[in-house]
């Protein structure tokens, strides 16, 4: 058995209290990592994702409420993480997103700026911030989406702004590889968790899962379990990558 010890290292996860990224928190924690999940809202579901955590009984956690398409609140989250974690960050997962489907005639300017603000905006910002304090071994994370990859009916301005994601990511762990820090993006196809608070109908969850190989709907720890193995040493060589976890989507 080889075990995964993430034990000593720092952890920020972006929308790290629901749905995958709250599976990410869970299994980060699972390992051994000090783990601070930033979310927006839904506090019930924050205090049982804290709750989660700790039950490990190893390394400290902590939520820290900010919206990361506002840049105020991600320079307070950033220097609150500097303090929280003096030594340095070790993994950064850029989870937190929001969908954004419609046609292209029909969405309004603002709700297409805020949307690349907190999905693509806050990648920049959080990288800019955090990514020089990382020590060396450090792994970051961005969750992106099939959309990024293929053209999907209706998702135009999602789907650019996570093929931007793809791209802003690949050039990155160009420019961090020498500092020995990894980057990567791991894509999820159909994932059954909620999403902007609106769960897709059976029929939706029924359509996916026969349209991948596996005939089954992705759940939040298939797409942790990619990430966990992204933030520990037996990823050691792996980066600028775009992992897709769809189950062979057809």
């Amino acid at each position: 058995m080889i075990p995964i010890d993430l034990i000593g290292k720092n952890a920020l996860i972006t929308g790290g209290t629901r749905g995958i990224g709250r599976a990410i928190s869970r299994r980060l924690a699972e390992a051994g990592a000090n783990t601070i999940a930033a979310y927006r809202g839904e506090e019930a579901s924050a205090r049982e994702s804290l709750a989660e955590r700790q039950a490990f009984r190893i390394g400290t956690h902590k939520n820290i409420k900010a919206d990361i398409g506002d840049e105020v609140q991600v320079e307070d989250l950033i220097s609150q993480v500097k303090a929280l974690y003096p030594e340095g960050l070790d993994l950064l997962i850029l989870n937190a997103g929001i969908g954004l489907s419609g046609k292209v005639t029909e969405i309004a300017p603002a709700d297409w700026r805020r949307m690349l603000d907190v999905n693509l905006g806050s990648a920049f910002l959080l990288s800019r911030g955090l990514v020089p304090g990382m020590r060396r071994g450090g792994s970051l994370v961005a969750i992106g989406s099939g959309s990024g990859h293929d053209p999907i009916p209706g998702l135009a301005f999602y789907g650019a702004a996570k093929a931007g994601l793809n791209i802003f990511v690949a050039d990155l762990a160009l420019e961090i590889g020498p500092l020995g820090i990894r980057a990567n993006v791991v894509s999820p196809g159909g994932t059954d968790t909620s999403f902007q608070n609106s769960a897709p109908s059976p029929t939706v969850k029924q359509d996916n899962a026969t349209h991948n190989a596996l005939r089954r709907r992705g759940v939040p720890d298939d797409v942790a379990g990619v990430v966990l193995f992204l933030c520990c040493d037996l990823a050691g060589f792996v980066t600028g990558q775009a992992i897709r976890v769809n189950g062979a989507a057809l």
